[in-house]
């Protein structure tokens, strides 16, 4: 079993004899991106426990990265992507801080723009890359790590669409590959 320590934010093995122990986490994203998150206090856990009969009783623990919104429909949730398979080196993630990742985030969503993947999360508006951006990229930290886009207008309303998702209730796709290399 992993388990997020948070006196030090690292991953951890761990073990137990006398109970069933599961971890449930995105099996498409890196170990390496999920200890990165975890050391930002970016991960959500999530502890159930399943006792029919009281000497089999199960824990499972989930955890939940940030993920990215295309939109708000349910389909338009991916994982956030990885530095690292977007071409930046493998010690990237040791040096970068959130700033540097809201920055990475951005760059993604920019190209998501560009290709018409990417809509408003309130009024579901497809967004352009025109001269003006009337949008803004908005990271969410109350009940759900998630960054999202949404019109400047729009962010007043934001709570309203928010309300009711439930971050362990999302089952986010895989991150679409857009070529981020400097030009």
């Amino acid at each position: 079993m992993f388990v997020v320590n948070y006196d030090d934010n690292t991953l951890e093995d761990t073990y137990t004899l006398d109970r069933y122990v599961y971890l449930s986490y995105s099996i498409g994203m890196r170990n390496e991106l999920l200890a990165w998150f975890a050391r930002e206090g970016l991960v959500l856990t999530q502890v159930s426990i399943s006792a029919d009969e009281p000497e089999d009783d199960e824990v499972k623990i989930t955890i939940k990265a940030p993920l990215v919104a295309l939109s708000r429909a349910i389909d338009d949730f991916r994982e956030c992507p990885d530095p690292v398979l977007f071409g930046y080196p493998e010690s990237a993630l040791d040096m970068m801080t959130l700033d540097d990742m809201h920055q990475f985030v951005q760059d993604w969503f920019e190209r998501a723009i560009a290709v018409g993947m990417a809509r408003c999360f309130v009024c579901n508006q497809v967004l352009d890359m025109g001269e003006e951006k009337p949008w803004d990229i908005l990271f969410v930290t109350i009940d759900i790590y998630c960054w999202l886009l949404a019109h400047f207008d729009c962010k007043r309303y934001l709570n309203r669409d928010l309300k009711g998702r439930h971050p362990f209730e999302v089952i986010a796709q895989a991150p679409e590959f857009f070529d981020l290399r400097l030009t």
